[in-house]
């Protein structure tokens, strides 16, 4: 078997390379440091994105199950019905409505005042809003968190046997900065057969 033995020209190729695996790894870790500095600010705003769609997936569900108790009653009955929130606390949800613009609400029946485009308006204060058509609603969430929402509606009585419903909730305490969530809105028209 014969012995290798590097020559003069082989000696001063290797010793060219001995430096650029370490030049090669700092320009990969520069390239790589570039690219995730890119990715950082991607994922900070699917954080908020999730936090956002989560609060208003919940935001709705508060205003449906509200919606569904008063469509639950007789347009014709009188009967305000009690519901209890996650903390235990229970609200008292009125199920009876006025004629357009002939209640207690602005642009709408009774409730809470309704803006010209038929949405619930979110500038009128909470305490003015009438009793029982506005609720400070605590959901339950995952793991046994508890979030507040502030739930108001407005009742349109369109004939003896029917009427049309206007809710609006959103979470308390998120309206300003980047964690402003638009206030859910819902229609429907709810009554009874003849």
């Amino acid at each position: 078997m014969r012995n290798f033995r590097p020559t003069r020209k082989d000696t001063l190729k290797l010793r060219s390379q001995r430096g650029s695996m370490l030049l090669e790894v700092l320009i990969a870790m520069v390239v790589l440091s570039i690219g995730m500095g890119g990715l950082i600010p991607l994922l900070v705003s699917s954080m908020y994105t999730n936090t956002n769609s989560s609060t208003d997936t919940t935001s709705t569900m508060v205003a449906e199950h509200i919606l569904e108790q008063i469509t639950a009653q007789d347009a014709n009955n009188p009967t305000s019905l009690p519901i209890v929130d996650c903390a235990g606390t229970s609200w008292t949800i009125a199920t009876q409505g006025a004629t357009l613009n002939n209640g207690s609400g602005t642009h709408g029946g009774d409730g809470a005042n309704l803006t010209t485009g038929g949405y619930v308006d979110w500038t009128q204060d909470y305490a003015n809003v009438p009793s029982g058509y506005a609720a400070k609603y605590v959901a339950c969430g995952t793991g046994g968190a508890q979030r507040a929402y502030e739930a108001r509606w407005d009742i349109i009585t369109t004939s003896t046997y029917t009427r049309m419903i206007v809710i609006s909730a959103r979470p308390i305490g998120e309206t300003s900065g980047m964690h402003y969530v638009v206030p859910v809105n819902l229609r429907t028209i709810g009554g009874q057969i003849q």
